[in-house]
């Protein structure tokens, strides 16, 4: 009994890493020189992520942080995140899934031009 509570346990895994903090992150271009980020329009707690299918250890792709930026500035309707943390998240039995995930507050610095 033990040996398969044991086996079922390795086959039902998840595992969420850390990956890095970032200052501030964008795919757009941006002229911080122009922009107050403070008194910018801000939406804090933003999540964006990728995510990607596995079929029996085969990956349908790899999840990639610029999806995920792109899924969290969309939501914030911005085009900078600042206080970023991106994490990656996956979870597998015979199916699974690979995430990217970015959470940060998302700044729309074309509301603020001074």
């Amino acid at each position: 009994m033990k040996k398969y509570l044991l086996i079922t346990l390795l086959f039902l895994s998840a595992c969420t890493t850390h990956m890095t903090d970032l200052s501030m992150i964008s795919n757009k271009n941006i002229n911080l020189s122009q922009i107050n980020i403070d008194r910018a329009p801000q939406r804090k707690l933003v999540e964006g992520e990728d995510s990607k299918f596995v079929l029996l250890f085969i990956p349908f792709g790899l999840p990639k942080i610029k999806e995920a930026v792109n899924d969290a500035l969309h939501k914030g309707d911005g085009d900078l995140i600042i206080d970023a943390s991106l994490y990656h998240k996956w979870w597998w039995f015979i199916i699974g899934v690979d995430t990217i995930q970015i959470k940060g507050t998302v700044v729309n610095t074309r509301g603020d031009r001074q």
